[in-house]
């Protein structure tokens, strides 16, 4: 035996008897289970003569991790010198990462005068380590690889189905008891859910609402999980059962699984080594259409989406419009800024272009008062509606029209425009291959080269990323259609509209669009056109 390190304590000289068992290895059978590695364990330490034996156990972890509480433990008794003697049944019960098992058998167990044992595979430090451990661990290593490499081709082949991958149901749902890869509404949670969507489709965002669920005292979705199932999470906080936060409550805003869809293949490993994953790019997720019973409804998700788009921020003085994130320049496109002009009264305040706050050479003022356009949004939205309920087909007619004029009036911009940066592009390429042919002949120096041809570079960069976007808008605009089922659902759940509310606003308008004035701002007779999209039928 080694001789004991000197910061061992008194009451120490443990052995450790260390039993891991991972998800794949328990198709082994008893023979590799947690009760088996216990007994051959005990066994060998009471047969001969190890002291003090305490178990340590991994129950459900994989060998390439060492992030496992089990042997986290027992870790910390050998850095505390407690700890003589380490026994395994076999050598990949330690674990199946071979630089990491190297450095713990040539290193850590070494410095800390610890003996480590791994029964059948007649691996003892005492006598030790030779070549055949490291060839040992390889082999450990690639039987981990393989595994991997097969259980992902079985879930892969899963998830290209459009069963569920995930191991838990979202938040708001529970397995469902007779097949474990559907979801039904969790009686519990599911209220919660629908409270979030209301109440973000009434305007608040998330952190607003992450403070009404704390003051509610409602439990948060990882204590939920461990008082009902006993299920741990990494963020599980028992003594503040309550607190939840605004990144909790956007990720709920943001999972389409409450209107019945399934995702797959949200994220990926990119070691078989880590456990850590990695956010896949919407194109290489997996997404399946009406799978289950949804939580909400598609006009509620899609106001809630409108709303988390727009991102309605406070401004510094804790204030947000109604209007905020739904108001844009005529000119330039971007979104307006809310201003106080300094001033306390809010008869002063205003939005301005967004570009012109910034850089007040690209672009003009376009200013517009707040209480201005509330009364103008408003009068829109009772002219509308009422139009709607009392002449009908005749609104419906019109607004057919003038929708279909617009989208095709943006549709066809869109493609002229695409139709010359895919032309542009196609002219770059010939410029590339033309200097590339020069620098071939010598006629170019490779300095010359990479000065002409850098600046294509760059272009071609800039031209293929718009390309792409214009791509996507055009399938989106093409996508779009008149709906007018549903505006009308919409307007009939109001009967008359007297004030303007973030529920209302959010419903009826997509977005609102503001004109430069007529005259400049110090002038008190002007005119100023402001354009309201409304939701499903665009200007009306």
């Amino acid at each position: 035996m080694v001789q004991q390190n000197d910061r061992r304590t008194d009451g120490g000289n443990i052995t450790a008897l260390y039993c891991r068992l991972s998800q794949e290895d328990e198709y082994a059978g008893e023979s590799g289970s947690i009760q088996h590695q216990k007994q051959i364990l005990m066994e060998y330490a009471n047969a001969n003569g190890f002291p003090n034996p305490q178990f340590f156990v991994d129950d459900g972890y994989s060998g390439v991790t060492f992030d496992r509480p089990g042997y986290k433990a027992m870790m910390e008794q050998v850095e505390a010198g407690n700890v003589s003697t380490i026994l395994v049944k076999d050598h990949s019960r330690l674990g199946r990462n071979r630089l990491v098992v190297g450095i713990l058998l040539e290193e850590t167990f070494a410095s800390y005068n610890v003996r480590y044992i791994a029964i059948n595979d007649n691996v003892d430090t005492l006598n030790g380590v030779d070549d055949s451990v490291a060839v040992r661990d390889l082999f450990n290593e690639w039987h981990a690889r393989d595994t991997s490499k097969k259980v992902k081709a079985v879930i892969m082949a899963a998830a290209r189905r459009g069963e569920r991958i995930g191991t838990k149901a979202p938040y708001g749902y529970r397995k469902k008891p007779e097949s474990r890869k559907q979801i039904i509404p969790n009686e519990d949670t599911a209220p919660v859910v629908r409270r979030i969507f209301a109440l973000c489709a009434s305007g608040l965002g998330p952190d607003k609402i992450a403070r009404i669920l704390r003051a509610d005292q409602i439990l948060t979705p990882t204590v939920y999980e461990f008082r009902t199932n006993g299920v741990r999470h990494t963020n599980l906080n028992e003594n503040k059962p309550y607190n939840w936060c605004g990144s909790t409550v956007a990720d709920i805003l943001e999972r389409e699984e409450y209107i019945g869809n399934t995702i797959n293949c949200r994220s990926y490993s990119p070691s078989f080594k880590s456990k850590k994953s990695k956010r896949n790019p919407p194109e290489k997720q997996l997404r399946f259409e009406h799978t289950h019973e949804p939580l909400i409804d598609m006009e509620t998700w899609e106001i809630v989406q409108k709303v988390r788009a727009g991102k309605r921020r406070p401004n510094k003085m804790g204030e947000m419009d109604l209007l905020s994130g739904m108001v844009y320049c005529a000119d330039c496109g971007k979104r307006q800024y809310f201003c106080r002009c300094g001033s306390w009264n809010e008869s002063q305040y205003t939005y301005t272009c967004g570009t012109y706050h910034g850089h007040k050479e690209d672009c003009t003022p376009h200013t517009v008062k707040v209480m201005a356009l509330h009364e103008i949004v408003l009068a829109e939205i009772q002219r509308v509606t009422q139009e709607a309920r009392e002449h009908t087909e005749e609104f419906l007619r019109r607004a057919m029209d003038k929708h279909s004029s617009q989208l095709k009036k943006e549709l066809s911009a869109k493609v002229k425009e695409l139709d010359r940066t895919q032309k542009r592009l196609a002219d770059l390429e010939k410029l590339f291959r033309a200097a590339f042919e020069q620098l071939a002949l010598a006629n170019l120096s490779e300095t010359q080269f990479k000065a002409l041809t850098g600046g294509y570079e760059e272009e071609k960069q800039e031209l293929t990323i718009r390309s792409e976007m214009l791509e996507q808008e055009i399938n989106t605009e093409k996508e779009r259609m008149l709906n007018a089922d549903r505006f009308l659902k919409v307007v009939q759940r109001y009967t008359e509209i007297q004030e303007l509310t973030p529920e209302i606003v959010r419903e009826f308008i997509e977005k609102i669009v503001v004109h430069e004035r007529s005259e400049p701002w110090k002038k008190k007779n002007y005119t100023q056109q402001i354009d309201v999209y409304f939701n499903f039928v665009g200007q009306v």
